[in-house]
């Protein structure tokens, strides 16, 4: 999830009177932590769309971890 999905989960919880399930803070630092929200699991990651995804390989290298390790949470 990128910021805005985080955003949305977050004021989800809060207008239901519940913990904020994600820390404020930038993504990239949060990233790789483990945050639960009603019983499920919820995964900050980096997200890069549109021209500025060439831009920058240290994001790429984030985004491409975080399917990583979303991808070995998912397998059997």
């Amino acid at each position: 999830m990128g910021d805005v999905a985080i955003k949305a989960v977050n004021m989800i919880a809060k207008r239901s009177r519940e913990p904020r399930p994600v820390p404020a803070g930038s993504t990239y630092k949060i990233r790789g932590n483990e945050f639960f929200f009603r019983g499920k699991r919820v995964f900050p990651s980096y997200l890069q769309a549109g021209p500025s995804f060439g831009i920058e390989k240290s994001k790429r290298r984030m985004i491409a971890e975080d399917i990583a390790a979303a991808w070995k949470l998912i397998q059997p």
